[in-house]
């Protein structure tokens, strides 16, 4: 008895643990992303402590609730980072399969246990999915492997519930998973590398010409590019397109908040590593030509000051396309012209 109640201890500082970490990094970075995350773990701290207070049949809904979150966490990353993998998203479809399944079983005569097939199954088979989904999209075997012991436990919740075996595995798996996810959301934008030797920051203006010796200057240093050119870049270089097509690592060029939230993630992580953070805009005129032009405008604003503040650099670059009175506005508000 004793064991079986360690076990849900544990479980349960986990749970609480995660979701504390999880939320405060969520109402930080007021990430929608992470919040879903830190509500997942939040419904498995609800059902653990249910079942510790005797009422494991209403704390079986929350096992769903949480798959729902954890789930929902991935999809949002996905949509976000991966929008041209979101067709994976049709597999979600084959939650309720496990009651076929268990149907098929019975009507072949196979006596199947009470119960099974149902809540607990459904959430497991979500968890299955999320875990497939994750490893074709972000490679990282290490997060969808995690989630297979805690959605085995959930597969067969009626029959290991209770025993000292299912509150092993939910233990355990609680563990990995908890360790699994904390070490996803903290992976970010900046890659490290070499320093790079700037003599500025804020706001710089680069002529178009000029832009590539830029490029070419800070090749060995960590660099966020926003860009339309395709091509090899360096590996420390965290790269997105702005197209209005959805691929991997895209974004709409009318999305500026998204890409002003991107800025200032890369301009606090390289702060936070003792870097001063690198961003060139080398898209300009394609924002110019998707949105208002004071929205722009403001845009460059906002991240001026955020590059100020984080003793970083951002870089924009300045076609010929842009007319003379849209150049002047801008140079009003950068800090230096190349």
């Amino acid at each position: 008895m004793r064991g079986f109640l360690d076990a849900e201890v544990l479980m349960l500082a986990v749970s609480l643990a995660t979701f504390g970490y999880l939320t405060l990094r969520a109402l930080w970075e007021k990430s929608r992303t992470l919040f879903s995350a830190s509500a997942g773990w939040a419904f498995l701290c609800v059902h653990v402590v249910l079942r510790i207070l005797g009422h494991p049949s209403f704390a079986e809904v929350f096992l769903y609730f949480f798959a729902l979150g954890v789930s929902l966490y991935v999809v949002l990353l996905v949509i976000e980072m991966h929008p041209s993998k979101t067709s994976l998203f049709a597999l979600y479809l084959l939650v309720p399969v496990s009651h076929v399944v268990y149907r098929i079983i019975g009507v072949l005569g196979y006596k199947v246990p009470k119960g099974v097939g149902g809540i607990a199954s459904d959430s497991g088979v979500m968890l299955l999915i999320t875990a497939y989904v994750a490893y074709r999209v972000f490679k990282r075997p290490w997060l969808s492997l995690s989630m297979i012991p805690v959605a085995v436990v959930f597969l067969g919740y009626k029959v290991l519930r209770g025993t000292f075996l299912g509150l092993s595995l939910m233990a355990v798996g609680a563990v990995v998973f908890s360790i699994a996810t904390i070490r996803v959301t903290r992976e970010g934008l900046f890659k490290g590398g070499k320093a790079p030797e700037v003599e500025t920051k804020g706001l710089v203006l680069v002529e178009g010409r000029n832009l590539k010796s830029i490029l070419d200057k800070y090749r060995d240093s960590p660099v966020l590019l926003l860009t339309r050119e395709e091509g090899e870049f360096p590996e420390n270089w965290s790269v997105f397109r702005v197209s209005t097509v959805p691929f991997e690592n895209s974004i709409p060029p009318t999305a500026l908040e998204k890409i002003r939230h991107l800025i200032v993630q890369y301009l606090l992580e390289a702060k936070k590593s003792g870097f001063r953070g690198l961003v060139v805009i080398d898209c300009l005129d394609f924002l110019l030509l998707y949105n208002d032009k004071l929205a722009v405008l403001k845009f460059l604003g906002d991240v001026r000051d955020h590059a100020m503040v984080n003793d970083g650099v951002v870089f924009v670059g300045l076609s010929e396309s842009v007319d003379e009175h849209t150049r002047r506005l801008i140079e009003k508000l950068s800090d230096e012209r190349l």
